[in-house]
């Protein structure tokens, strides 16, 4: 049986798919979000209105979708969180509040110039990780969309992460110390790099 894989934006998929690629996006980011709401119902709502379709890819196998890639360039990021629904599901002062901080995180722009591009956030469905998605994802953005570099986060303490992106070519530029990660208990990150030679 051959299987057919595929990279898309999630602009070109139907809502089945869609909600598919929220899903892995979710499960995979959990506990970095789960202080929004530990709804995951509720958190599928708030993604699936904030991504941009356009910088936000899936990969799929066999038709469904078993990675979530987004994107960030110079002038936007692959998430503009929705007001309305977050403030839905945090409401009040701490709501506000929370609705700032996440934002900045998430919409901060994180490249300078035309010629890049930065990795927000990668995923693979529980049952297919470790099975090279995430490596054709990294290769499909260095190899494929014309940037001249790529940059990424990585948790400092991931090793089998960094090991992955070095691998392929990445190497660390800078460490960074972000207070949504502290505050979240998840960490330190490191900014890798790499470069079309």
């Amino acid at each position: 049986m051959v299987v057919m894989d595929e990279i898309k934006k999630l602009s070109t998929l139907g809502d089945v798919q869609v909600d598919q690629a929220v899903g892995v996006f979710v499960t995979s980011f959990y506990d970095v979000f789960s202080s929004i709401s530990k709804d995951r119902v509720k958190l599928h709502k708030l993604f699936k209105c904030s991504f941009d379709y356009d910088l936000t890819y899936a990969y799929l196998r066999d038709g469904v979708v078993v990675g979530f890639l987004g994107l960030g360039t110079c002038q936007k990021r692959s998430i503009k969180l929705d007001r309305v629904v977050f403030l839905e599901l945090m409401s009040g002062f701490a709501g506000v509040v929370s609705y700032r901080v996440i934002r900045g995180a998430v919409e901060k722009i994180n490249v300078s110039g035309f010629e890049g591009v930065y990795i927000d956030h990668i995923a693979t469905s529980p049952e297919y990780r470790g099975r090279g998605i995430a490596t054709k994802f990294v290769e499909y953005v260095c190899n494929t969309l014309g940037y001249k570099y790529v940059e990424l986060d990585v948790l400092a303490k991931n090793e089998r992460a960094k090991q992955l992106y070095e691998r392929l070519g990445f190497k660390v530029v800078k460490k960074k110390l972000d207070f949504i990660m502290v505050i979240s208990g998840v960490g330190r990150r490191v900014v890798m790099r790499w470069e079309v030679k």
